[in-house]
């Protein structure tokens, strides 16, 4: 995946996240590992400690943002 590719990922996720929470979420997707950048980064994590409830929205979130992301590759 390249940079720009990364950016758009995590963009997508957070965005998705943000809507799917209806804001009321404090955590957020980041690079893996965190603080890398964009180039270094192995995948995504969470921003930091979470219930299990944040953790189960979040992982639906990244299943179908990949699925998509996935799906437009393949398209692309």
């Amino acid at each position: 995946m390249s940079k720009a590719d990364k950016k758009r990922y995590l963009k997508a996720l957070n965005r998705r996240l943000k809507k799917e929470s209806a804001g009321k979420f404090d955590a957020l997707f980041v690079f893996d590992p965190p603080g890398s950048k964009p180039k270094d980064a192995t995948g995504v994590t969470i921003s930091g400690p979470a219930s299990d409830e944040v953790l189960a929205v979040m992982n639906a979130v990244q299943a179908r943002v990949f699925a998509k992301f996935e799906g437009s590759a393949m398209h692309g």
